[in-house]
């Protein structure tokens, strides 16, 4: 199949979360069987073309491209080799895409032009497969942010060739990410003014919800786990208002679980540790974890407890309001912990302030750092996702591989990927239950062979992307099949 990819991310180069990980590694998995994938997204501000290798691609004129009431000059880039097995396109535009940051500036604020960002790059990916002349068989967009190219494909090219059959593909990420906008809304976007109101596709309670239209236009629509599937299908508390809209879909919403990047992400062979290590071979993860020590400056001699890593956003949808309750006490009973990433101001100040009484067992560095977080799962001894909510997750199938058992909330993913046999689980979304998950690892610890018998458990699990990859080309069918209709 020919398949094109539009996304805000794409890790290494341009990743914020999980999604950037799951564009990278699903389209290679396709590429490697065989598959013509083709990524597009914004060319942004902060990317080092140099680094990256990006260039301008000579075979496409500039383009005029009209947002609202102004024209933009925009160019067509690749990254890297032409004949690289997945094709990446960068769209530049320097008024809309010129600055830092995939979705808020530095100081974390969302940008006030992200619907005309999104309407730009949708417009553009939709006019390749004619600029390429490489018919295209399936638009697979990911996330909100990539939706008004499946309403464009519909509204404008309903009876046009692209060239190819075009069928459409949306995979939601996050729920929570929807793109909701006033009403007026439907000039950036172009379309008509009946849209916008009941019973228009983009209407929402009165504004436009870009999700919501999306769910209703594509083919096909799936988000990234069979138990975040059924939980957004089936509750207000994780469906929201938008729960009788995926419900109302039947058959054609489903979950498909993410899988894990594993040549990215293996003890075996990541160049991050201080030493490599397997199941066979765990030593390694003992000198990972006194150089994790060293490194962040914490007290080998007071954490008697597992040390706990965190790497994530520090939001509450990642628990850390449940978390911080209880962190000093921990602290304080001889758990270490090793906090990376950034997030709400709020929580940043709380896990600095706890950092600061208790230097020997807790550190925070507030950023994203890739190769920190290698050694963060490397290193320690039990990783944290409390999730409030998790549509999928990778850190704990990262985790898992690295011999690190998760700490998870039975939620979305985490139902799907942990469990008593491989990790520890609670249930209801309260410090005190996230507080017994704990005991129960303070307890284990004390039993080493008991300890390692459930890293070596969840070191023999497997959420490759090979059967993830094989449950996509079976949405693409569907989707195509409903797309020749």
């Amino acid at each position: 199949m020919n398949i094109l990819m539009i996304s805000a991310e794409m890790a290494p180069f341009a990743k914020v979360g999980g999604l950037g990980d799951v564009v990278a590694a699903l389209s290679q998995t396709l590429s490697a069987s065989g598959h013509d994938v083709r990524v597009v997204l914004p060319l942004y501000g902060d990317l080092d073309r140099k680094k990256e290798k990006i260039s301008l691609i000579k075979g496409i004129s500039p383009l005029s491209v009209r947002v609202d009431q102004t024209i933009h000059d925009v160019h067509v880039h690749r990254r890297g080799a032409a004949r690289a097995t997945v094709k990446v396109y960068l769209v530049e535009c320097d008024a809309l895409f010129g600055r830092p940051g995939i979705y808020t500036d530095a100081e974390g604020q969302g940008f006030d032009d992200a619907l005309a960002r999104a309407v730009l790059l949708g417009q553009v990916a939709l006019q390749l497969p004619r600029l390429l002349a490489w018919p295209v068989d399936v638009v697979h967009a990911h996330d909100a942010s990539a939706v008004p190219a499946l309403l464009y494909r519909h509204q404008w090219y309903r009876d046009q060739e692209l060239p190819g059959v075009a069928a459409t593909v949306l995979t939601i990420h996050n729920l929570a990410h929807q793109e909701i906008y006033d009403s007026g809304a439907h000039c950036t976007l172009g379309l008509p003014a009946s849209m916008a109101s009941y019973p228009g596709l983009l209407e929402f309670h009165g504004q436009i919800n870009l999700l919501k239209s999306g769910i209703l236009k594509a083919d096909v629509v799936n988000t990234v786990s069979p138990h975040y599937a059924e939980e957004t299908r089936t509750t207000r508390e994780f469906g929201g208002d938008l729960a009788g809209v995926l419900d109302a879909r039947g058959e054609d919403y489903t979950g498909v679980l993410n899988g894990a990047d594993y040549a990215v992400w293996n003890p075996a062979k990541d160049l991050a540790l201080v030493k490599k290590y397997s199941p066979s071979s765990l030593q390694g993860k003992d000198e990972c974890r006194r150089a994790l020590l060293a490194e962040l400056g914490l007290s080998a001699t007071a954490i008697t407890n597992p040390l706990c890593g965190f790497v994530g956003r520090l939001v509450r949808q990642k628990g850390v309001d449940l978390l911080l309750p209880i962190l000093s006490r921990l602290a304080a009973d001889g758990f270490g912990f090793a906090i990376l990433g950034t997030g709400e101001k709020r929580l940043e100040e709380a896990v600095m302030e706890v950092a600061d009484r208790h230097p020997d067992n807790v550190a925070f560095v507030a950023q994203y750092d890739d190769a920190l977080a290698h050694r963060i799962y490397g290193g320690s001894d039990l990783f944290l996702m409390p999730s409030e909510f998790e549509p999928c997750g990778l850190s704990q199938m990262y985790a898992l591989k690295y011999g690190t058992p998760p700490l998870v909330r039975l939620t979305g993913g985490l139902v799907d990927t942990v469990s008593e046999k491989t990790g520890f689980v609670f249930e209801e979304a309260l410090p005190e239950a996230l507080l017994a998950a704990f005991r129960q690892a303070e307890k284990l610890w004390a039993d080493q062979k008991g300890w390692l018998a459930l890293q070596k458990r969840g070191m023999a699990c497997d959420f490759s992307w090979a059967e993830s990859a094989k449950v996509y080309l079976k949405l693409y069918e569907r989707a195509l099949a409903k797309g020749q209709r």
